[in-house]
């Protein structure tokens, strides 16, 4: 495994078409009005005309969306506002999945079959001003950072970063890997933190400040799921492995972490490692309504929010440390509806859901009640729902491929905005922008 940089002469040739195409078929930058950062060297500007350029900045340029259209190499980049299209992007290969970074300005886009990631700048961002945040917009461009192993799939971000797992391959016996990087990597096309295992597996990995915490599997196992954690420490660029967790986490898939605890999910329950008290690890088991063959997949976590939801087998449930147990989280579907799409939204004050049946609900992540429910979308087709949340602030946006449209949801009373075309069927998305600010009492 190692990073594509602005040395390679594929991924460089790539780059000269894609950033000089400016117009044609490989990227189009649309014309807006964008806002150029101001230097040390201009500060003798007049405070009145920078107020008025202030709130032109807010209206026009606070957030963007970044939509993908399914098994193509094209996104496109709208003003999260008003749905007006700033640019539409060629990236080197079809788009698997994309994931926004920590600060919100760049995103990720997983190119698993292809063996890439790469990486666009959304062009939004906000500077301190000492008395205020300023935010600024520029066109959207795809950055020289890309990364090149085999296989790249789970994808988990911290606030130390973000770690891609590259599960390798068996039949070729390209071994499974880890890369952990920042935005400071990604705007410097710096060298990413690299780890590499000596089989195959099908992995994940939390990057905890110069800690990572990742799955192990022996070799001889017959499935390509791991059955163990280990703990790596940072040294010049690459994970020393320090330790593996002797309790066991068999069928090990899904992966998360909060403010004290990094969570893995097990086949007998969920495995917990206390940062606090060591990196020591314990098990919450299995809750006893989990009928034969149901198992922890998936998980989601909150760095504000002391519990945890877990995922098994459609199923939700509330991941408590505190009182060491999972427990049914109390939502319950229609026959033959499903959950589609899930996170932590409004900085870990709430937990929201979207159902396959344009049902879009919101807990409570205090008490887990529920707070908001509102329909989107009357009969949707078969899985053509998607959510894109803006993670610290209050708006949700529901994609509906089969009727090409954006719509958008305030989170905090349930209103439905106006629906707006993309112009093509959006397969998945990232919301960028500048992050708010909230109070939490937790």
């Amino acid at each position: 495994m190692q990073k594509i940089s602005k040395f390679n002469p594929l991924f460089a040739a790539f780059l000269a078409l894609a950033l000089t195409a400016c117009g044609d078929s490989e990227t189009n930058i649309y014309d807006q009005d964008v806002a150029e950062p101001e230097h040390e060297d201009h500060d003798d500007h007049d405070h009145d005309d920078h107020d008025d350029e202030h709130d032109h900045d807010e209206e026009t340029s606070a957030a963007r969306l970044i939509l993908t259209e399914s098994g193509s190499e094209i996104v496109h980049v709208f003003e999260a506002a008003d749905g007006d299209e700033v640019a539409e992007l060629s990236l080197p290969a079809p788009v698997g999945y994309a994931y926004p970074m920590q600060g919100y300005r760049y995103a990720a886009f997983v190119h698993r079959d292809d063996n890439w990631v790469s990486f666009v700048d959304g062009g939004v961002w906000v500077e301190d001003h000492g008395d205020h945040d300023h935010p600024y917009a520029e066109a959207p461009a795809i950055m020289d950072f890309a990364l090149d192993g085999v296989r790249p799939t789970h994808f988990t971000l911290s606030d130390d970063g973000a770690a891609v797992f590259y599960d390798g391959n068996g039949e070729t016996a390209d071994v499974a890997g880890v890369a952990t990087f920042s935005d400071t990597t990604i705007a410097d096309n710096g060298l990413e933190n690299t780890l590499q295992f000596g089989t195959h597996q099908h992995g994940a990995a939390q990057l905890r400040g110069e800690h990572l915490l990742a799955t192990e599997r022996d070799p001889a196992a017959s499935s390509t799921l791991p059955a163990a954690v280990g703990l790596y420490h940072l040294h010049d660029g690459m994970y020393e492995h320090e330790l593996t967790f002797t309790e066991p986490c068999p069928g090990l898939h899904g992966s998360a972490q909060n403010e004290d605890f990094i969570l893995f999910g097990c086949e007998d329950g969920v495995l917990l490692i206390d940062e606090s008290a060591d990196f020591s690890a314990s098990k919450i088991v299995n809750a006893d309504d989990f009928a034969d063959g149901m198992r922890v997949g998936t998980l989601r976590a909150h760095h504000h929010v002391e519990q945890a939801v877990a995922i098994a087998s459609g199923q939700f449930y509330l991941v408590d440390p505190a009182q060491v147990q999972l427990a049914p989280l109390g939502v319950s579907f229609p026959d033959g509806v499903s959950a589609v799409s899930y996170e932590f939204v409004l900085g870990g004050e709430a937990f929201a859901i979207l159902q396959s049946d344009g049902e879009l609900v919101v807990l409570d992540a205090h008490d887990w009640s529920e707070q908001v429910r509102v329909s989107v979308l009357q009969n949707p087709e078969a899985d053509s729902l998607k959510m894109v949340v803006q993670p610290d602030g209050h708006m949700a946006y529901v994609l509906d491929s089969a009727g090409e449209q954006v719509i958008p949801v305030d989170l905090e009373d349930g209103e439905l905005a106006e629906a707006w075309s993309p112009g093509f069927a959006p397969a998945s998305g990232v919301w960028l922008g500048s992050a708010e600010e909230h109070d939490h009492e937790h």
